[in-house]
């Protein structure tokens, strides 16, 4: 690439073009060249001889370069702008350039305690931003999470202080989920009240004011009801996404495991995991179910399809310590086997739902309308009797009850709290003490 274009215009200069002009003044030219791929272009005095030129299926590139040796153009960077002027001007102005006093370099090792040295490197190299003068330079050891920089005193104090608003600890939050399959209409005796305010989705409705809605102050809250229906072929698994709130305080655990001793809930899962801010957590309860795969040349092999029901947590911490929740519920059954031409496949039925929710810091919120349909058969009989020939079925019944589960999903986010004050300051050596020229370089060259 050469160093008169910008890098964020490399891609876009790689275009193919077609062009004919005649007697089109240069510098008219080179603005049209420049505005076909949006480069800001600064044109100096006296390029006003005519052009002829006829291009076909040429790149951007090799066309303005063309022109510019041509025509003895020389073309430079100058503060994201391209410059192009006659070649004895450009001289000229190297040659001030020389002149210029010449500020001696310094070296500098920062040791990054929280942020990726390789992403800080790319920054500081961003020509747009020019926090390195033209005789700066920035490597990074991969081994120490370090940067190695050699520029000027004003330079190198400029990136120091920007290193130092940058390389902060990211605040983590903790997120426990519960997984619990209740019999239907039981969540009332929870106390849930379906629609919670603060939530957004892809489909929402707003409901009407309650009066029994109230906040903490005795003033009416408005509440904005999320219900959203998905449709789905088989009743025995509808996911149709329900949201409410517990507030802090309550005995969660206490309830759902009272529920379970009275047979009218089971707790299948509570994994807790811990998340970075604006980092997605992943979690998910179910099966893999397994097939054979039967490959053309006639082998076959065990594949694995996953039937779980899933839970993707993104957590985003707001400056008053509540968290917004960009939730994601999976819910992946298994359907019908099907033929393909390498054999017999597990069908897997998908379904999906996706809400965003802000709660405070360590509330619950819980999601529900996810249904599962089982048909089970109920036989009481008469011991003997039930097993005599003939008449034995005068004395046994076999009932089908159809029984309809509901799965609560509980999600509690936990903000983990580090005291900042504490942190150790960033590790800065400077060369003029601890680092001799030698071994930096070696160090550049590693």
């Amino acid at each position: 690439m050469p160093e008169w274009l910008p890098s964020s215009h490399w891609q876009r200069a790689q275009q193919r073009l077609d062009l004919q002009t005649r007697e089109l003044p240069l510098a008219e030219l080179l603005t049209l060249l420049a505005e076909h791929i949006g480069l800001n272009l600064m044109l100096a005095d006296g390029l006003t001889a005519p052009a002829r030129i006829s291009l076909q299926h040429v790149s951007w590139l090799a066309a303005m370069q063309g022109l510019l040796d041509t025509y003895q153009l020389q073309a430079r960077q100058q503060q994201g702008l391209v410059v192009i002027s006659r070649a004895a001007n450009t001289s000229a102005n190297q040659a001030n350039d020389n002149n210029a006093p010449v500020l001696p370099l310094q070296n500098r090792v920062l040791a990054i305690n929280f942020a990726n040295a390789s992403a800080l490197a790319e920054l500081i190299r961003d020509n747009d931003q020019h926090w390195l003068s033209a005789q700066g330079s920035v490597s990074v050891d991969q081994r120490s999470n370090s940067l190695l920089l050699r520029d000027h005193a004003q330079a190198l104090q400029d990136i120091v202080e920007l290193i130092k608003q940058l390389d902060k600890p990211v605040r983590q939050v903790t997120i426990t989920a519960r997984m619990v399959t209740i019999r239907d209409n039981v969540a009332e005796e929870l106390g849930i009240r379906w629609g919670s305010p603060h939530l957004t989705g892809a489909n929402s409705s707003q409901s009407q004011q309650d009066s029994s809605d109230t906040s903490d102050d005795g003033q009416v809250a408005s509440r904005q009801h999320l219900n959203i229906n998905l449709p789905v072929s088989q009743p025995a698994a509808s996911l149709g996404l329900r949201v409410a709130k517990f507030g802090q305080g309550r005995l969660l655990d206490l309830e759902l495991t009272a529920l379970e001793r009275e047979s009218k809930g089971e707790i299948i899962a509570s994994p807790r995991i811990t998340t970075a801010n604006q980092q997605a957590a992943y979690i998910e309860q179910g099966t893999e179910i397994p097939y054979v795969e039967s490959a053309a040349s006639g082998a076959t092999s065990v594949q694995f399809k996953k039937a779980v029901m899933g839970l993707t947590v993104t957590p985003h911490i707001t400056p008053d310590d509540h968290v917004i929740l960009d939730l994601v519920i999976t819910q992946n059954t298994r359907g019908d086997t099907v033929s393909t031409p390498t054999g017999p496949a597990v069908a897997i039925e998908t379904q999906e739902m996706g809400t965003q929710v802000l709660v405070k810091n360590g509330e619950t919120l819980v999601l529900g309308g996810i249904y599962q349909q089982q048909q089970l058969d109920d036989r009481s009989q008469v011991p003997i009797l039930a097993d005599l020939p003939l008449i034995g079925r005068f004395f046994r019944h076999t009932n089908q009850i159809v029984e309809k589960r509901e799965l609560l999903i509980f999600v509690t986010p936990q903000l983990v709290d580090k005291a900042t004050k504490d942190q150790q300051p960033m590790n800065i050596k400077t060369s003029s003490n601890e680092l001799d020229q030698g071994h930096f370089e070696r160090l550049l060259t590693q």
